[in-house]
């Protein structure tokens, strides 16, 4: 057992001679319990648990560390500048162009050119998947907070034949000046915390007849479709239920895991008509052995290094509700899964989830 002393005194910033007065110890003493080379008396407990304004439990790590890591704030943009590339990698790993190009010509098959309103465009990633799939004459607009992303996007539009206006504007402030034939966003609304606020923003956009299509994910739906070698159920060795995690995340705001699935039924809140949905046939395998697959398998593990919750270890599952054992056995199994790619036998499948959900005004 691992004791959560040090946790608990830095995040009052106390230092450990300060908590051996508090105790009547030494700071030796102190420093041999964070290092888990002794463990306090249980006569202890009570008097640090007063210290430290929580129950023992917190202590023994049997319960959750409140506050222990800020939650990000997806409607700023710190974190989207500081996780650009990953954001990137992000986009193109779970992308299907072929499913994309079905879609585009033979569900929705448009004949006529299109005007397209993308809100939080980003770099523009989803006009340039659109824009060679559309009649010509088609025009794309897009609206993103972040002016470093809004100059980018305008350089790579710039060099192309389409005819294109980006507005560097907060989602919720804006407000049309003209109306449009489809209306989008990409990976949006579950990052957002007013998303039937902003479908009925979006709908407001749109010409009589005109299509709202939103794409996004179900991690529960990737949970499902997710396997690795590592996994051997004769041997009780299976990936975490990682659904108490992002429960914690919907109730806390910081975003809604179910998103993709939700997303007919809000649609039908803000009074859209002809609902419907697809779901993308992307099942992306990680296979070291393939060398065909290595552009893949690089992006696969680039994203995963950089994950927060990789990155963030047992201390962003306990952010995130988890007491320390189950947050210990959630960062231990990804931490065995990266070292898992770096094995020739290694395979991963994971099921992408993308929805992509529209209804017409």
């Amino acid at each position: 057992m691992k004791l959560l002393i040090r946790e608990l005194r830095r995040q009052r910033g106390m230092t450990q001679r300060e908590l051996a007065e508090k105790m009547q110890v030494s700071f030796q003493t102190i420093s041999k319990w964070e290092n888990g080379i002794n463990m306090p008396d249980v006569t202890h407990l009570p008097r640090l648990a007063e210290i430290f304004g929580v129950r023992t439990d917190v202590i023994l790590g049997l319960e959750a560390l409140a506050d222990k890591t800020e939650l990000r704030q997806f409607e700023s943009t710190e974190y989207w500048n500081k996780n650009r590339d990953l954001i990137r990698m992000w986009k193109e790993f779970y992308w299907n162009d072929d499913y994309f190009r079905f879609l585009v010509r033979e569900v929705w098959g448009w004949r006529q050119p299109l005007d397209i309103l993308d809100f939080g465009c980003g770099y523009g990633f989803l006009g340039m998947k659109f824009m060679p799939l559309l009649p010509e004459g088609s025009s794309y607009t897009g609206i993103e907070l972040d002016e470093q992303q809004v100059r980018e996007a305008i350089a790579c539009f710039d060099s192309s034949p389409w005819r294109h206006d980006f507005i560097c504007q907060d989602i919720y402030d804006y407000q049309p000046e003209r109306k449009y034939d489809l209306v989008t966003a990409l990976f949006l609304l579950s990052y957002m915390s007013r998303p039937e606020l902003l479908i009925r923003k979006m709908k407001a956009c749109l010409r009589p007849g005109g299509m709202l299509l939103l794409m996004d994910v179900n991690m529960e739906v990737e949970q499902a479709g997710y396997f690795s070698g590592l996994e051997k159920e004769d041997k009780g060795l299976r990936r975490p239920d990682f659904v108490p995690v992002w429960e914690y995340e919907i109730t806390h705001r910081e975003r809604d895991y179910r998103m993709g699935t939700k997303l007919p039924w809000l649609l039908k809140q803000c009074g859209l008509k002809q609902i419907r949905a697809r779901v993308s046939d992307q099942v992306i395998l990680y296979d070291p052995s393939d060398p065909q697959k290595e552009a893949v398998n690089e992006r696969f593990r680039s994203v995963y290094a950089q994950e927060d919750a990789y990155q963030g270890g047992a201390d962003y599952f306990m952010a995130r509700g988890a007491n320390f054992q189950k947050a210990d056995e959630y960062a231990g199994y990804l931490k065995r899964t990266h070292e898992y790619m770096d094995s020739p036998d290694a395979m991963i499948v994971k099921t992408s989830g993308i929805y992509f959900v529209y209804g017409v005004v």
